[in-house]
C-alpha cells in the first residue's frame, strides 16, 4: 500500500469537489497571517510599547507557519504533474523553492520570538528582518505562482486537459488561457499586454 495514498486521495476528492486544485486557495492562509505579522513588526518598530504587536506577530507567523504545510502538499502535488520539457517548470521551481526559503526565514523567526517571549524579552531586531526578508520572499514566489497560472494555465483544469490533448498532436505558442476555445468562460479572458 501507498503510503501517502490517503493525503492524495483526500486531495483527489477536494479537487474535485472544487473543480480544480486546492494549492490556490490555501495559500491565502499563510500569506494573509505572515501579511498581519510583517504589518505588526513594522508598527511594533515605530512605538515603544508594543508587546501586543510582538504577540500579534508571533502567533500570525505561527498560525502561516502551519498552514504552510497544506500549501506545501498540494503544491508539491501541482508540480508533480508539470512535465520537466515545459518551459513552467523552471518557473514552478522557482516556485517551490523560494517558498522552502521563505518558509524556512520565517520558521527562524519564529523560534527566535518564541525565545524571547519566554524571556520576557520584545522580539530582537535579527526576529524581525527575517521576517521581513520572508516576506518579500513570499510575496515574490506569489507573483511566480501567478505566472504560472495566469500565463502558463498551469492548474488551471479545462487549459491543462486541453494542453495535454495539445502537445499530443503538436506544439503551439499559446499560453495560460489562451489556449482555451474563447467562448469557455476562461477564454474570454483578455491579457492585459
Amino acid at each position: 500500500m501507498d503510503p501517502i495514498a490517503p493525503i492524495t486521495g483526500a486531495i483527489d476528492q477536494l479537487e474535485e469537489w472544487m473543480g480544480h486544485s486546492p494549492h490556490p486557495a490555501i495559500v491565502t492562509v499563510p500569506v494573509g497571517a505572515w501579511t498581519v505579522s510583517t504589518v505588526c513588526d513594522a508598527l511594533a518598530l515605530t512605538t515603544t510599547n508594543n508587546r501586543g504587536l510582538d504577540d500579534a506577530a508571533r502567533l500570525s507567523m505561527g498560525i502561516g507557519l502551519v498552514a504552510a504545510t497544506g500549501a506545501v502538499v498540494t503544491g508539491i502535488r501541482d508540480y508533480s504533474y508539470i512535465p520537466k520539457d515545459r518551459p513552467s517548470h523552471a518557473i514552478a521551481t522557482r516556485h517551490g523553492l523560494g517558498n522552502a526559503v521563505a518558509g524556512s526565514l520565517f520558521a527562524a523567526s519564529y523560534w527566535m520570538r518564541s525565545v524571547d517571549h519566554k524571556a520576557g524579552k520584545p522580539a530582537c531586531l535579527t526576529a524581525r528582518l527575517l521576517g521581513f526578508a520572508g516576506f518579500g520572499l513570499a510575496l515574490y514566489t506569489a507573483w511566480l505562482g501567478g505566472v504560472l497560472v495566469e500565463e502558463h494555465g498551469e492548474g488551471v483544469k479545462p487549459v491543462m486537459e486541453q494542453l495535454d490533448h495539445e502537445e499530443s498532436r503538436e506544439q503551439d505558442d499559446a499560453r495560460g488561457r489562451e489556449r482555451l476555445a474563447p467562448d469557455s468562460p476562461l477564454g474570454a479572458h483578455q491579457s492585459w499586454r
